[in-house]
């Protein structure tokens, strides 16, 4: 009866086991995980990667147990992947600061280690978030106030200044054939969803259509709804304080609501509460 709902948030609390749960949060079976690990660092089509200690990344699939060992790499400040590691397009890559801006690749299947590339850019050393694989370019967030890619087949460095103007939160994804900016107040009293255009530019968007955005701190998902009552809002990694109920930003009434449909609306995050745990959404695969 668990396969009836298509995306899953996981938390792993301090006895390192998974618990799944739904977006009405009641705890599924726990899946164990062969040994504790540091952080998440991405999510995709049922794959976990994650950081078992400083150098030594892996893939995890929950639901199959299945376990992809990777080289030992550099400590990066965000990393993204192409595809699942089962196919021949996988792809992992990340940024880093650390005395130098470099960009790491490594095709997963193809070479035994990793491949360091210097990025030519002048300017104070900040740091990378939400790394995402975009047509041919790798997008990144510098320092959470402005995007910074690479065209992947020149390895040139551009910069794009963000249309973010005040302390807020940016959350960087791909969602379908665009790339999408949910910028989000400090305590959450705004929601913006930006795309970029043909022109590298931010355009502000007021809908999502049939898709559903699901956001974490260190990878965010963006995949077409499963039902209907999910399009068109943005899911967020914390619990309402009364019901222990998943939030969700709906664009349609820009307010933040629960799955129960007698709760009232609200119109920020005061009355939530955030996971301490490392956690992360993941869409179901068996394969």
């Amino acid at each position: 009866m668990y396969f009836y709902f298509f995306i899953f948030f996981i938390v792993v609390p301090v006895s390192w086991n998974f618990k799944f749960c739904r977006s009405s949060f009641p705890y599924r079976p726990r899946t164990p995980i062969p040994y504790p690990f540091q952080c998440y660092l991405g999510s995709m089509c049922g794959w976990l990667l994650i950081r078992k200690h400083r150098r030594h990344l892996m893939f995890f699939n929950p639901f199959t147990s299945d376990i992809r060992e990777l080289p030992n790499g550099p400590y990066l400040d965000t990393y993204c992947f192409s595809a699942p590691p089962t196919s021949s397009d996988c792809m992992v890559v990340g940024f880093t600061t650390r005395i130098e801006w470099h960009v790491y690749i490594h095709f997963v299947g193809r070479q035994p280690s990793w491949r360091k590339f210097r990025l030519n850019f002048c300017g104070n050393l900040h740091s990378f978030h939400f790394a995402t694989l975009y047509r041919q370019n790798l997008y990144a967030l510098y320092n959470n106030g402005g995007l910074g890619f690479i065209d992947t087949g020149n390895l040139d460095y551009t910069w794009v200044e963000s249309p973010c103007v005040s302390a807020k939160r940016n959350f960087l994804m791909k969602c379908d054939q665009q790339l999408l900016l949910v910028i989000v107040g400090v305590f959450g009293e705004c929601v913006e969803v930006f795309k970029m255009n043909d022109s590298k530019e931010w355009e502000r968007t007021r809908s999502l259509g049939r898709y559903t955005i699901y956001i974490s701190r260190k990878a965010c998902l963006c995949i077409e709804a499963k039902t209907l009552e999910m399009a068109n809002k943005i899911y967020f990694p914390c619990l309402h304080s009364k019901n222990k109920k998943i939030v969700f930003y709906s664009l349609e009434t820009t307010r933040y609501h629960t799955s129960n449909v007698e709760d009232e609306s609200f119109g920020d995050f005061m009355g939530t509460e955030r996971h301490l745990d490392p956690h992360v959404w993941i869409e179901p695969s068996w394969s």
